[in-house]
């Protein structure tokens, strides 16, 4: 049943949030008292420095370290950094598009803020562990071929886990994960196999701590899933589940879409009143030709529920990932909007904002007024719901997410209703 199934899938994913989390079994380092933290500072540098624009392959060098810093004694009151979702999310704020631009998706603010990272300045990230304190500077050349580019981006990655000092708990916890994520996108260019086996999995985190009890939990977690998110993001925010359906026909995705679609029926309810208070939302050409593609003859109203008042709204943002935001507005001003992943925010106007009310053409500005919703393009780039995810420098999914929840919606028996002739 629909039932088991989701329960399956809990079950399957609580092994992966818990499969490194510290155990009486698990072997555990602590590190040292007063231990000097080293700061590391990078920049890229070509070996073809007259600007010809060769495409020379650009290699990060150390500049800067920081002696003064020390580890504190004892950091057992601090939470697990890979389930510390608070944490996550202060870490992914600090990234702004005026500090951190124009990036790879390998290195997008999702994945640094899992690894540890902030934000500080223009291209400075910085971990803030007090065991830490590492500092890199991710930039690249306007010169860099494709293949120096990708070849200084999978440094960079490397970066991400090896600039964290001994001390700090992410360096284990990244250092797992790059080795996990390093196989699966070699497997993926060898066309061999979309995920890695279990015992794959296992012997890469077998030789980072040979800890049995820590491949006993990866194998469970493992033992059938193909999932599309990379598993690391999965104990940082449940936002991400909307992606993974292990049903089959689409059943969990449906469930999914149709549960959240009610919970913003009730916030809109609460907040303006009905949803058919709102302006009109149109769905891009992008996604009524994708359903069509991928099933003829389909009644994408009937999919969406767009042809009911008080439910279409609801649907439509739930399918693309939005909710609503705590920012207050103007009583019949519309509402403002949030994606729980790529945390960018557009507004929603009430069917009756007037021409003064309607924000300018022009988005991610700091006042989310001044950004219509779109359903797709108001989010971030690097959000998952428009590129997917990368797994290597070069590689990422082959769908964005949005068409990946689609694509379940319209799977299973269910897409025999759906069709526009149907009765």
């Amino acid at each position: 049943t629909t039932d088991e199934m989701i329960a399956s899938v809990d079950a399957t994913l609580a092994n992966w949030r818990s499969a490194f989390e510290p155990s009486s079994a698990s072997p555990t380092k602590k590190a040292k008292g007063g231990m000097r933290t080293r700061t590391t500072r990078t920049k890229n540098t070509t070996d073809n420095d007259d600007g010809d624009g060769g495409g020379a392959a650009t290699t990060p060098n150390t500049i800067v370290t920081d002696d003064d810093a020390q580890a504190p004694s004892s950091s057992s009151s601090l939470p697990p950094v890979w389930k510390d979702r608070d944490a996550y999310r202060r870490r992914l704020s600090t990234f702004r598009p005026d500090t951190y631009f124009a990036k790879p998706l390998a290195l997008s603010p999702l994945v640094c803020a899992a690894y540890g990272w902030e934000n500080t300045s223009k291209d400075i990230l910085k971990c803030q562990h007090p065991n830490c304190g590492a500092t890199i500077c991710i930039a690249f050349h306007s010169s860099l071929n494709e293949e120096a580019h990708d070849k200084l981006c999978q440094q960079y990655l490397e970066m991400l886990v090896s600039s964290h000092t001994t001390g700090c708990p992410f360096r284990s916890f990244t250092s797992r994960w790059a080795k996990v994520m390093k196989r699966r996108a070699s497997n993926e260019a060898n066309s061999k196999c979309h995920e890695l086996t279990v015992q794959e999995q296992s012997v890469i985190i077998a030789e980072e701590d040979n800890a049995e009890y820590l491949i006993n939990k990866v194998s469970d977690g493992l033992r059938s899933s193909q999932l599309y998110v990379p598993p690391y993001f999965l104990s940082l925010s449940d936002e991400f589940l909307q992606f993974e359906d292990c049903s089959g026909d689409g059943s969990i995705t449906r469930d999914r879409v149709k549960g959240r679609a009610l919970q913003l029926r009730d916030k809109l309810k609460t907040r303006i009143g009905e949803s058919s208070k709102l302006s009109d939302l149109v769905l891009p050409e992008a996604v009524t030709g994708y359903c069509q593609k991928v099933l003829p003859d389909v009644d994408v109203g009937k999919l969406l529920h767009q042809n009911d008042i008080v439910m279409k709204v609801p649907y439509f943002l739930a399918t693309f990932g939005w909710d609503l935001g705590e920012e207050p507005v103007s009583e019949g001003a519309g509402v403002i909007l949030k994606c729980g992943i790529c945390q960018a925010k557009a507004w929603l106007a009430s069917s009756s904002a007037t021409n003064e009310e309607t924000p300018r053409k022009k988005r991610r500005t700091n006042d989310p007024k001044d950004a219509c919703l779109k359903l797709i393009d108001s989010h971030r780039v690097y959000c998952p719901y428009v590129s997917g995810f990368s797994y290597a420098p070069g590689q990422q999914s082959h769908l964005p997410g949005w068409k990946v929840i689609l694509s379940n919606l319209l799977k299973g028996p269910v897409s025999i209703s759906l069709r526009s002739n149907s009765k």
